[in-house]
């Protein structure tokens, strides 16, 4: 404080030095109105000379200002002394109130600092209570509009659920709606139906009444036919017999009226033609009914064969539509009894027909025995040659063997009918190789091949009442028993001359060529009936045909010839070749015929 009061009274004399130098007209003095108690500079003086400078103060009247001495109020002054009048019109500035203030501004602005330092901090506070404010507002806001925004969510769910509630009115009345219709719809076809019933009821009844009528329409009417039929018959041949109503057509169709001689003019004409078609009908019954047939399906892994033409009656029996049973263990015990005996066939013949080696008797068949089996030794022996039958056997019997291992085959009617037959039948040519090669020659040897013949008829017989199903199995299972088979009766009789002549037996002292034109005339004749069965069994004929190829050569040219005996056996050869194909072709162009709508010949 005493370095700013020492620094305001410095300052408040050099300000009274200045005060004190004249500045002008105006210089204080005793004229110059002042009072004259007052101390100049004085508190007082400073005070009131501050008074009278005050704002506040009223200007005094122009009479009461004090007149300049050297003033001239007519003479023009210029800017500058406009101005240093207006400064000395002025009055003299309150010295000790300037002084005071001079002397009191440190504590003035501190006071001022600290009033601003106070309003600072209130207006701080002010704006950190606006702010507050502002944010307490800015709070309630957000919370206002928090609240609308759930009040919204919530009005939105209500609307929603409402919606919802009247989506699900207007769906249920639609549900009710299509229900009532659905009802109504039902109940339309409903009454159409029973509508539609009681029409077919009506239809029915109509029906039926009609065919009541035409029934017995139809009754009487064939009775007029029958009288019509049986006239016809005695004038042409003097019998009463006519097809009977079920197996002719009718003469006359409703309607025609005809009259008793029209109807009986009609039945002349018409009569000779259905007896020719009532004894076709009654053939064809008639092999059916002596014909064990049973009817099977084709297997699904073979081709089927083609159903008989429509109105073709075929001189065979149709191949089954059934489906086979069920395979069993016996199926199984079948097949492999079947191919044991084949290979023992194969190994039989091997070692019957000398291809092991030599051995004490000699190392081929023709040659055993002093040429037994040669095509010298009597009327009916073959030629050296025949023995390549046997390879062909083996190879044809294999293929049986094979196939009948196939699962289309396992449970087959026509296996199971042959099986058997066909291993024993392979089983006795085994028996026959031991007893050629062993020497063992007492009759047994012929009994053995006419058990096996017959064994190879029955199986025929057999493929005859199960035909053959497709193409595979006629050619596999019919064609290769029906080579054998062929072979088999012409050997046999081969086999009958050979026993013959080794005992030197004469029958009825009949000379052996006339037995053996017999012999072989029953076993052509016979071999060609079994070649002709089903649709010709062509591999029969060949079979029988190697045979009496082989007979045929030595009556030629061997060391016993017959002229008649070659004659006969080069006819067979012939006329079972050619029944045989002959039988093949009458068929194949029946069916040919019967497929084109042809008129078919009876066989």
């Amino acid at each position: 404080m005493d370095a700013e009061s020492s620094s305001s009274s410095a300052a408040l004399e050099r300000m009274k030095a200045a005060a004190e130098k004249p500045s002008g007209p105006a210089a204080t003095g005793a004229g110059d109105g002042s009072r004259p108690d007052r101390v100049p500079g004085s508190a007082a003086e400073a005070t009131e000379a501050a008074a009278e400078a005050a704002p506040d103060s009223s200007p005094k009247p122009a009479n009461d200002q004090p007149r300049l001495r050297h003033a001239n109020t007519h003479e023009t002054q210029g800017p500058l002394e406009s101005f240093n009048d207006w400064l000395d019109s002025l009055g003299e500035p309150d010295w000790d109130k300037v002084s005071q203030s001079i002397y009191e501004s440190p504590s003035t602005m501190k006071a001022a600092y600290d009033r601003q330092k106070a309003h600072r901090e209130a207006e701080r506070e002010r704006r950190a209570e606006e702010k507050s404010a502002a944010e307490r507002k800015a709070a309630a806001d957000r919370a206002e509009a928090e609240r609308q925004a759930e009040l919204e969510r919530q009005r939105a769910a209500e609307q929603a659920e409402a919606d919802r509630l009247e989506a699900e009115r207007l769906a249920a009345e639609e549900a009710a709606l299509e229900a009532r219709r659905q009802a109504e719809e039902e109940a339309r076809l409903e009454r159409e139906r029973l509508l539609e019933l009681q029409r077919a009821e009506e239809e029915a009844l109509r029906r039926e009444m009609e065919r009541q009528e035409h029934e017995e329409w139809l009754a009487r009417q064939r009775e007029r036919e029958t009288w019509a039929l049986q006239v016809a018959a005695r004038e042409s041949d003097g019998t009463d017999w006519v097809p009977p109503a079920e197996r002719r057509a009718m003469l006359e169709e409703r309607g025609e009226n005809l009259t008793d001689a029209q109807l009986l003019e009609r039945a002349r004409a018409s009569l000779p033609e259905w007896r020719h078609r009532d004894r076709i009908v009654e053939k064809a019954q008639a092999i059916e009914a002596s014909t064990v047939r049973r009817t099977r399906p084709v297997a699904a892994t073979e081709p089927e064969l083609a159903p008989a033409p429509h109105g073709y009656i075929p001189p065979y029996n149709l191949p089954s539509r059934e489906a086979d049973p069920a395979p069993t263990s016996l199926d199984l015990l079948r097949r492999v009894t079947v191919t044991a005996a084949y290979l023992a066939f194969v190994l039989g013949g091997v070692y019957g027909l000398g291809f092991l080696g030599e051995d004490a008797t000699g190392p081929w068949l023709h040659d055993l025995h002093q040429g037994r089996f040669a095509g010298g030794f009597s009327m009916l022996s073959m030629a050296f040659w025949h023995q390549l039958i046997w390879p062909v056997l083996w190879v044809a019997l294999g293929i049986y063997t094979v196939h009948q291992w196939l699962p289309s085959q396992a449970s087959a009617d026509r296996q199971r009918a042959t099986g058997w037959r066909v291993a024993a039948a392979l089983v006795a040519t085994v028996a026959w190789f031991v007893l050629a090669r062993t020497g063992v020659m007492l009759g047994v040897e012929l009994f053995v091949w006419l058990a096996l013949g017959y064994l190879l008829v029955d199986s025929v017989h057999q493929l005859n009442l199960y035909t053959a199903r497709s193409r595979m199995e006629r050619a596999i299972t019919d064609g290769m028993i029906g080579l054998f088979t062929g072979w088999a009766l012409i050997f046999a009789a081969t086999n009958a001359s050979v026993w013959l002549q080794s005992l030197g037996v004469n029958l009825l002292w009949i000379p052996g060529p006339v037995w053996a034109v017999l012999t072989l005339v029953v076993v052509v004749w016979g071999t060609a009936m079994m070649s002709m069965t089903e649709r010709g069994r062509i591999s029969i004929a060949l079979g029988l045909s190697w045979g009496l190829a082989a007979i045929l050569v030595p009556r030629l040219v061997g060391s016993m010839t017959s002229v008649w005996v070659a004659i006969v056996a080069a006819m067979g050869l012939f006329m079972v070749l050619l029944a045989t194909e002959n039988r093949r072709y009458r068929i194949n162009h029946a069916e040919h015929r019967a497929a084109l709508g042809h008129e078919v010949d009876e066989f």
